[in-house]
C-alpha cells in the first residue's frame, strides 16, 4: 500500500552562503581540533623510559611462595621451604597445561611439621601460559601466585620455562621489592576483590 502524499514531507537542500562556500568554517574547526590535541595532556606512555602504572590485580610472572622460615632456618642461610604441598590442583586447573609437577616424600623434619610431600620439580612454561589465574585460585595453600612483573624476556624457549628455583627467586625478588600481589590479602568476597589500603 503506497504512502499518502499528505504524510510525505520533502526536505529541501540547505542554501550555502558565501562564508560556507569558502569552507573557512570547516578549516577553522579542523585547526581547533588539531591544536587542541597538540597542547592537551598526552596519554601515550614512553616505555621503557616511563614505567607503566599497572592495576593492583595485574597478572604477570608466576612465583612459588615460601613458608615463614622457622627459628633454625632464620639462624642459617635458609629462606623458608617451598609452600607447595604437591597436590596437583594447579596443574589440573590449568587450561593451557603449562604446569608440570613431580612430587616426592617430604624430608623427615618437614614430616614432623605435618608435610607429607613436596614438589621435587615444579615447572611452568611461561610461553604456553595464558595468565588466567586459575592455578592461583585452585591452590589450597596459596603456594602459587601471579605477580606484577611484566617484562618477561628470554633468548630461547628454554629460558622461558621456569623451574622451581627460578619461581622461588621471583618470590624473593618481589618480597624484597615490596611488590607482593594484592591477592595475598584476602577479604570478605575473596582474595581478588580487595584493593590495597593506603
Amino acid at each position: 500500500m503506497p504512502i499518502p502524499e499528505s504524510e510525505v514531507s520533502w526536505v529541501e537542500e540547505a542554501k550555502l552562503g558565501l562564508w560556507e562556500r569558502l569552507y573557512l568554517p570547516a578549516i577553522i574547526e579542523g585547526l581547533k581540533v588539531t591544536l587542541g590535541h597538540m597542547f592537551s595532556r598526552k596519554i601515550t606512555e614512553q616505555y621503557p623510559e616511563e614505567e607503566p602504572k599497572l592495576p593492583a590485580n595485574y597478572r604477570g610472572v608466576h612465583r612459588l611462595n615460601r613458608d615463614e622460615p622457622t627459628d633454625e632456618e632464620r639462624s642459617g642461610s635458609e629462606k623458608g621451604r617451598v609452600k607447595c604441598v604437591a597436590c596437583y590442583m594447579c596443574a589440573t586447573a590449568c587450561p593451557a597445561h603449562c604446569i608440570d609437577i613431580v612430587s616426592a616424600p617430604a624430608p623427615v623434619e618437614w614430616q614432623k611439621a605435618g608435610r607429607e610431600k613436596y614438589p621435587e620439580t615444579f615447572v611452568i612454561d611461561e610461553l604456553r601460559c595464558i595468565y588466567c589465574g586459575m592455578c592461583e585460585e585452585a591452590c589450597p595453600v596459596d603456594a602459587i601466585e601471579l605477580t606484577t612483573l611484566y617484562d618477561l624476556t628470554g633468548l630461547s624457549r628454554e629460558q622461558m620455562v621456569f623451574d622451581k628455583e627460578k619461581l622461588l627467586s621471583v618470590f624473593d625478588i618481589t618480597t624484597k621489592a615490596g611488590t607482593d600481589p594484592i591477592r595475598t590479602r584476602s577479604g570478605k568476597l575473596g582474595p581478588a576483590s580487595e584493593t590495597p589500603v593506603g
